[in-house]
């Protein structure tokens, strides 16, 4: 149906230029309002991590060290501890204390703008990045669109005040711009690339998964042309390589440091990313290899003895696996669909819905969610076949960064909000279309 309706829309016949420009307009708009709306009719507490980067923000903002710092945070412990534990938190909390400054108040509630400007300019990079396949394999427009202005979850979390939106976006347009770039050769595209995975991962360090994908990219298309460019030209690009990573990684590190000195906090008491890894590992309250109130309590609490007693409970559990290996299996299995097949991603209990409405939107929200993430595998696994002695070193770009994502979150601490990065990167994908498929001689 798809097919059909791509043939008809999206062809060069002027006329139906302009429905599907008029059309287009329309769905947008209509897109965009519901966001907007939905964002003006939902008004969830920002509590937990988006409450404490919101008081650090206000602290930054402010000034006033005595009006958060003492204030209990997380499991209890002060605010000033929070920072000095999660210091990760401190780059995004400075971005927000920026946006504060320029509205000249502290409103939080405020910052859900961003999501919903970002939640647009999600779509459109990712129809550039389409357009971006495009020049080596046919696409299925229609239903490109279908995919992105359906995934309903996306529009939902407008109402998470956090890093999340954000970053996914600005690490889309770095995909987008680097493909020109390798496509161009111009400065231009990988200088403002590196500039929005530099305040990508300001805002969410699980940006490092799409920067980690696009240096391999990147990577791979020198060693590609290695032998067609002269000696000069490849140590130019590795130094541009080089300098992409620098951009990237050294702001954040740098604004990080200098708030931990000016409020004199010990850089090494932050919290250990080894309990994550030990989350993850284990069978925890909600799921297996979710996150674990006794794991990661103690480990804020007790810093330095739960950099020394974690890596030996990692060590323990991995030998109990390896010596249990079907016991292995049907834990990571579960770990996997937990994730996997929550496919509200978080939506719904972000936007703190009473039971009742539980048991009437998440059921149907998860049964339509499926059916989406069904087809849109369905449609790579046959195109990937298909393409199979064609696969572009974009196309590849891609899959690194759904595989990258897929693969990290079986080692580290799972919540099914986190892998939503690597389901929005899959639509492009699906959207490259499907040849005839012949079964029995027939031809579907």
């Amino acid at each position: 149906m798809t097919r059909l309706l791509n043939k008809y829309l999206f062809d060069e016949n002027e006329s139906k230029k302009k429905i599907r420009k008029y059309l287009l307009i329309i769905i947008c708009i209509i897109y965009g309002g519901i966001c907007i709306a939905w964002v003006l009719t939902h008004f969830p507490g920002i509590v937990g991590d988006q409450g404490h980067v919101c008081d650090l923000a206000q602290t930054f903002f402010n000034g006033d060290l005595e009006e958060y710092f003492p204030k209990a945070s997380y499991a209890g412990v002060p605010m000033r501890r929070y920072m000095e534990a999660y210091h990760q938190q401190i780059p995004l909390s400075a971005i927000f204390s920026v946006h504060f400054k320029l509205i000249h108040m502290p409103f939080r509630e405020s910052l859900r703008v961003y999501n919903v400007i970002s939640i647009l300019l999600i779509s459109l990079c990712l129809y550039k990045i389409t357009n971006e396949l495009s020049k080596k394999y046919e696409i299925n427009k229609v239903r490109f669109f279908f995919l992105i202005f359906t995934f309903l979850s996306l529009p939902m979390l407008s109402t998470f005040v956090y890093g999340d939106l954000p970053s996914l976006l600005l690490c889309l347009v770095a995909v987008y711009l680097v493909m020109r770039y390798v496509e161009t050769k111009k400065l231009k595209y990988i200088m403002i690339a590196s500039i929005s995975t530099m305040f990508a991962y300001m805002m969410r360090m699980n940006s490092l998964i799409y920067i980690i994908a696009i240096l391999i990219y990147l990577g791979l298309n020198i060693f590609k042309n290695r032998k067609e460019n002269k000696l000069k030209q490849n140590l130019i690009e590795i130094a541009i390589l080089l300098g992409f990573i620098l951009i990237t990684v050294m702001p954040a590190k740098l604004i990080t440091n200098y708030f931990l000195e000016k409020y004199d906090m010990d850089k090494e008491n932050s919290y250990p990313n080894v309990s994550y890894f030990l989350m993850a590992m284990e069978e925890g309250p909600r799921y297996n290899g979710w996150y674990s109130e006794e794991i990661g309590e103690y480990a804020l609490k007790n810093t330095k003895q739960a950099k020394e007693e974690y890596p030996e409970r990692i060590k323990e559990r991995l030998k109990y696996f390896l010596e249990n290996l079907d016991y292995a299996f049907e834990f990571y299995s579960n770990k996997i669909a937990s994730m996997w097949t929550e496919n509200t991603y978080g939506a719904v209990w972000i936007n703190k819905y009473d039971d009742v409405m539980n048991e009437k939107l998440v059921p149907v929200l998860s049964f339509y969610q499926k059916a989406w993430i069904l087809l849109t595998c369905i449609c790579i696994l046959v195109m990937l076949v298909q393409n199979r002695k064609n696969l572009s070193l974009e196309l590849l770009l891609l899959l690194t960064i759904f595989v990258g994502g897929f693969a990290f979150h079986i080692l580290w601490e799972a919540k099914s909000r986190y892998i939503i990065p690597y389901i929005i990167i899959l639509v492009p994908l699906a959207s490259i279309e499907i040849k005839n498929l012949k079964i029995g001689g027939k031809v579907l």
